[in-house]
């Protein structure tokens, strides 16, 4: 498999190049960086973005011309991103995803089914904590949680979302989904999921303790995705097994 990687210079694009350099199945076809971009001959089989949003939309239109799968683990996105996202869905197979940890996307499930089977007595608060130099709070990984648990319980998660609670100064509404991030050390990623009821609690946890994690899943994902038809899949519909 020939992969491009865009964002090769970032700390995720480095654990995707390692791991290519070590598998005899992978080829580096080419990378891209915010002070350069791929080679214009440039092709592979399948194009793997970790970088920024205007890298992500370039890394994108390369991709839907070369007519190859792309794998978008880049967050931050705004609307005319997710625009692009949904047009490039059109032309080839596609998969976004906030966290490509196999154990995460286990947890959004778990998520999921405990908002729907405990009632909203049962409050939820969301905290994670990551290194120094992350930059988006909460992360994406976090407002992901957050989404699963809202859409359980047929909340719209921006209508019910709570990042600040000093700023606020009032009693917690019963559908409030509130979000805590904690920045410092060299934590790869922790995210804990909380559901407070009168007497008991319920905790989810996942801990990531290295971000190669976070490059295998993604070509895991990448090699899932070649010889599909073109369209959005969802990360845990690739890796995890159906009924």
């Amino acid at each position: 498999m020939r992969v491009l990687i865009s964002g090769g210079s970032g700390v995720i694009g480095r654990h995707l190049l390692a791991c290519i350099e070590s598998d005899p199945t992978l080829e580096l076809a080419g990378t891209a960086d915010s002070g350069r971009f791929f080679d214009p001959r440039a092709a592979g089989d399948v194009l793997i973005d970790f970088s920024h949003p205007a890298l992500t939309v370039r890394s994108l239109d390369l991709a839907c011309r070369l007519g190859i799968p792309a794998v978008i683990g880049t967050t931050g996105l705004d609307a005319d991103c997710q625009v692009r996202l949904e047009s490039a869905a059109e032309r080839i197979p596609l998969c976004v995803a906030a966290n490509f940890s196999l154990g995460v996307t286990v947890l959004l499930e778990l998520v999921a089914r405990a908002a729907a089977a405990l009632d909203s007595s049962f409050e939820i608060e969301i905290t994670e904590t990551h290194h120094r130099r992350k930059l988006d709070a909460p992360s994406g990984t976090a407002l992901a949680l957050g989404e699963a648990a809202a859409a359980a319980r047929g909340l719209v998660l921006e209508d019910c979302r709570v990042d600040e609670r000093r700023a606020r100064r009032s009693p917690r509404a019963v559908d409030d989904i509130g979000f805590q991030a904690v920045r410092g050390g060299d934590v790869a990623g922790e995210h804990t999921v909380h559901f407070l009821g009168t007497g008991e609690r319920l905790e989810l946890t996942h801990r990531a303790s290295e971000r190669r994690i976070f490059a295998l899943g993604a070509l895991l994902a990448a090699r899932k995705l070649i010889g599909r038809r073109p369209g959005r899949v969802e990360f845990a519909s690739l890796v995890l097994p159906t009924d």
